[in-house]
């Protein structure tokens, strides 16, 4: 679903995500933020952990992740006390999946995907110049 906001998603800038956070606090956008947690609901997982996982992965590139934590320690943004919060709790609640989810379900996940951001951006690099030994993969070239 095409949104009228001011950044396209994944955000992969802190100016974006700065944009986004300054357009998710006006109030005048209240019914497209009514849109965009129903857009985003609908993303979607098995489970409380990976619908979470998939609206951040939706919203933030992995890039962008890596400048952000939970408490903005270390001098990256603080992602609990960011409008994308409460955007990402609204979201994760609104999906038939995890409607009862707590609040403290759904940060101890968004924890967890800001903290392994670096990870998921160096793993992708490090496959695709690492070699693969033949005990891995039973591939033969």
């Amino acid at each position: 679903m095409e949104m009228p906001i001011p950044v396209q998603f994944p955000l992969a800038s802190m100016e974006e995500v700065e944009s986004f956070e300054d357009w998710l606090k006006d109030p005048v956008h209240s019914q497209l933020k009514q849109s965009l947690i129903s857009s985003l609901a609908v993303i979607g997982g098995h489970d409380i952990k990976h619908v979470t996982w998939n609206i951040l992965a939706h919203m933030f590139h992995d890039d962008v992740g890596k400048m952000i934590n939970w408490k903005g320690v270390n001098g990256k943004k603080s992602f609990s006390q960011m409008a994308s919060r409460t955007l990402l709790l609204h979201s994760v609640r609104k999906n038939p999946i995890a409607r009862g989810s707590t609040e403290q379900d759904i940060c101890k996940h968004a924890i967890c995907w800001f903290n392994l951001a670096a990870d998921r951006g160096s793993s992708r690099r490090r496959c695709s110049t690492q070699e693969v030994q033949p005990a891995d993969h039973n591939t033969s070239m």
